[in-house]
């Protein structure tokens, strides 16, 4: 398996094991968190937003892939990768491939 996609795999399993962990107030995914986000740059006030944390970890792994996505470009445009050097769907959002294998499953 490809170091990277193992990777991946590593912090699914991470996930899955999170969200089998109990606390007091129930899962550790679904424990109610605050975010704080400085929404302007006019000022230095946060504005807390309520959230949970696999809601966060979720979006942390979802925003990665927009990063890969970037990296991906960077690879092929600059440093002369191919795009079958990377691994499958690399850069890709998840929903984005089985929306993809949908189409594809429909046209047949």
């Amino acid at each position: 398996m490809v170091e990277s996609r193992k990777r991946l795999v590593d912090v699914m399993d991470i996930f899955h094991s999170l969200e089998k962990t109990e606390t007091d107030e129930g899962t550790i995914v679904s424990s109610p968190i605050t975010a704080y986000f400085n929404l302007t740059s006019d000022s230095s006030a946060e504005i807390g937003l309520p959230t949970t944390i696999g809601r966060e970890l979720g979006f942390a792994a979802h925003h990665a892939i927009h990063h890969m996505a970037m990296v991906k470009v960077i690879a092929t445009h600059t440093l002369g990768f191919e795009e079958g050097d990377l691994p499958n769907g690399f850069g890709r959002a998840p929903s984005t491939i089985l929306f993809d294998q949908k189409l594809r499953t429909k046209s047949k």
